[in-house]
């Protein structure tokens, strides 16, 4: 997905998987609609990979300085990597992040509880949250619908 100031690219093209496409679509859509979040994308280091437990499918995201381009499955070794149902990770898109994608305020709402409760309990997994927690928050700054 083009954006302007930073492009979200498919590595495998129109041969991208469901779950490359979707991020690609929600992430270059979210800094379309919030170009403020541009500078976080640039900020993130480390690639990131999600896998979605409903249909074994994942993709990793790598971003640089410029843009960043989304793979099918697991490529090199993440940094961080979600493992999580797609309402999961609707949930995760839910939640409000501020102070340049490290304050976790959506956490403190009712969703985010439940976000936190899953992950308590293993259903929803970010490896990678304790060790790379900079990136993990950054992510879903990216991924968040919420201003």
């Amino acid at each position: 997905m083009s954006t302007q100031g930073y492009p979200f690219e498919l590595s495998e093209g129109d041969e991208a998987n469901g779950l490359a496409s979707i991020l690609a679509m929600l992430l270059g859509q979210n800094l379309e609609q919030y170009p403020d979040r541009i500078a976080i994308a640039r900020r993130v280091r480390r690639p990131v990979a999600v896998y979605s437990t409903d249909t074994d499918t994942s993709a990793t995201i790598v971003f640089g300085t410029d843009g960043a381009t989304v793979h099918n499955g697991i490529v090199g070794r993440p940094s961080v990597t979600v493992m999580a149902s797609v309402d999961q990770i609707t949930d995760v898109s839910q939640l409000k992040m501020m102070g340049a994608g490290l304050l976790p305020a959506g956490f403190f709402t009712k969703r985010g509880l439940h976000v936190l409760g899953e992950i308590a309990r293993h259903r929803l997994v970010v490896k990678g949250l304790l060790t790379h927690t900079a990136t993990a928050l950054r992510f879903i700054a990216l991924v968040s619908v919420v201003e």
